[in-house]
């Protein structure tokens, strides 16, 4: 995370977030180089259902969709563009098992990153188990915007 808060601080730019199945593991990512201050806004964690009916104003999109889908990321990270008014966002949702909930594998997950205004959707199967599952969507979100920088 060092390289990301480091291009972010010379690209002026910031960053926020909203974590389901992470429960809050990417801002702690972020939070824990020095400096990162000059560049993370904030970040929700949505992680039960109520959360985000509540918070994100996401039923309708649960009940047609679910949790685990495509359209909660980026509802997750629309929300949280909208409400930190930061130039990059990044949300994740997804299953990190025991057990497959809404019938969904372990190790789906979706993400959804913004960047100013132009929006990426990651599908992704992750093997392991729930810290490896976590840690390798927080190490694929990194990487992708570091990609998407240069």
């Amino acid at each position: 995370m060092e390289e990301l808060v480091k291009k972010l601080k010379e690209a002026n730019l910031t960053i926020s977030c909203c974590e389901s199945l992470t429960g809050g593991l990417f801002a702690s990512s972020i939070v824990n180089v020095p400096g990162a201050s000059n560049v993370f806004v904030g970040g929700y964690v949505t992680y039960q259902n109520k959360a985000k009916e509540n918070i994100l104003q996401g039923k309708e999109v649960l009940d047609k969709f679910g949790a685990i889908s495509d359209e909660m990321a980026c509802l997750m990270a629309l929300k949280a563009k909208n409400d930190f008014q930061s130039d990059i966002v990044v949300s994740f949702t997804g299953n990190a098992g025991p057990n497959a909930d809404e019938g969904k594998e372990v190790g789906l997950v979706y993400s959804c990153i913004i960047i100013k205004d132009k929006i990426y959707h990651f599908k992704n199967i992750y093997k392991g188990n729930r810290t490896e599952i976590r840690l390798n969507c927080i190490e694929d979100a990194k990487n992708r915007i570091l990609k998407n920088l240069k």
